[in-house]
Parts: C-alpha cells; structure tokens; sequence
C-alpha cells in the first residue's frame, strides 16, 4: 500500500495578520492532489478561530478559552469551505478529533476505519481539533502535537509542518542566516535563541515536541516552508525546509 503522509498547516501560514485567507490554500492543495498517487494524504489544518473572527465581526482576538471554542465553532465552516474551494473537483472529508480520542482504543480504531474510507473514495480527510470538547491545542500547540498523535494513530510514514519559513535557521537575522537541512530535536534549542527562528503560532516548543511525538515511533519529520510551489514535494525530497532527528 501506498505510504502514509500527514500535512500540518498553521494558522500563521493560511491567514494573514489580520485574520484574511492567503493564497497558500490553493498551493497546498494543489501539491497535495499532486501527490494523491503516491501516498495516502491526511492533512490538518488550523485556522478556524480566526475565520471565527472575521464571521464575529470583533477587532481583536480574545483570550479567553469559552470565547476562542466558540470562535472556533463559527470559524470552523468557513475554514472548510475555503479548503472546499481550493481542492475543488476533489472531495473532502471533516474529521473533528481530539488527542483524547487517538489514545482511547476503540476511538482510535474508529478514526483509523473512517480515514481508511474517506481514502477508499477518493477524498482529502481534513482534520481539525474539536475545540467544543477541548482546548488542548487552543491553550498550547496550534495542532502541532495533534498532528504528531494522528501521525502515530494511523501508521504514518512522514509528517510535514508547514510554517511561514522554511525550516530551522542558523544565525537568524543576520548576512550568515542559513537553512539547516537536518538537525536533531536535542540540538533545536541552540537555534531558537532568536524569535523566528522557528516560526508558527504553535511555537518551537510545540513543534518540537510534536517531533518527539513522531520520531518515537519513527515518522520522519520535516519543517518547512508552505508557500513555495511544490512545497510538500520539495520537503519530502529535503530541498527545502529542516528534517528533524533523533
């Protein structure tokens, strides 16, 4: 059977500060219906809480968790709409999840059947946090860390994080900054000394330990850039963005 594949795809990188959708939906889209004959494609998103936001009409995003779920709730099927768009002809599939549900065995084996169905008709499962139940990637991760246990749940063989850089950099912000093609999860820290330097609302920290996560169980993960054409093609083949070690 063909390798399994998760996308991750953060808030910071679908819309822009002002909570507006960017072009990267088509992007991502389009390089993941280019890769449907490959590999076995889960993709989660973040995002509903700003289009949330924008639905509410409010100036700011709050900060309180009843008020972001219910953001969340709004924004929800807005977020699925615009992936709707972007992968149109092509079918998609919600799967709302908690990290609570990847850990019960029956649930997970529940979720493991529905993805495996939504690939036997030709559909894209989109995954997002079920924030009316939870707040775990609300309060810490931006999905980061859901994205790693769906990784696990299901067998996945790769697991991409896509940001709005490309990967971990080595003297950021300065005439040396570089792309680090691979580093390992112990050796991040010496690099995030800088803001930026691993971008994305989840944070280092989130990431980083979403890569624990996936590593344990040896999912190759790979940090990278989502704008880019192709971007999901380029990380997989390490042209782009930083792989992740143990």
């Amino acid at each position: 059977m063909a390798p399994i594949l998760v996308v991750k795809v953060g808030t910071s990188t679908l819309l822009s500060r002002h909570e507006a959708p960017m072009g990267t939906f088509e992007v991502i889209a389009n390089s993941i219906i280019s890769l449907r004959e490959r590999y076995r494609i889960v993709l989660v998103t973040s995002g509903a809480i700003g289009f949330g936001v924008v639905q509410a009409g409010i100036g700011m995003r709050p900060t309180e968790i009843a008020k972001l779920q219910a953001l969340s709730m709004m924004g929800q099927v807005g977020l699925l709409r615009r992936w709707r768009e972007a992968f149109d002809p092509l079918a998609i599939g919600q799967v709302l999840v908690t990290r609570a549900d990847l850990e019960r065995q029956a649930s997970s084996d529940s979720f493991r059947q529905s993805v495996g169905q939504l690939w036997e008709y030709g559909a894209i499962p989109i995954l997002n946090e079920n924030d009316a139940v939870s707040n775990d990637e609300i309060s810490f991760g931006d999905n980061d860390q859901l994205a790693a246990e769906v990784a696990v749940a299901i067998g996945a063989q790769h697991l991409i994080l896509l940001t709005d850089q490309d990967g971990i950099r080595s003297d950021f912000g300065t005439m040396s900054e570089r792309r680090i093609p691979e580093i390992s999860v112990e050796d991040v820290s010496k690099h995030l000394t800088t803001a930026g330097s691993l971008v994305g609302k989840g944070g280092a920290l989130s990431k980083v330990q979403a890569a624990r996560i996936a590593l344990e169980v040896g999912i190759e993960v790979v940090i990278a850039h989502a704008a880019s054409p192709n971007s999901i093609q380029d990380a997989l083949a390490g042209k782009i963005g930083t792989k992740l070690v143990q």
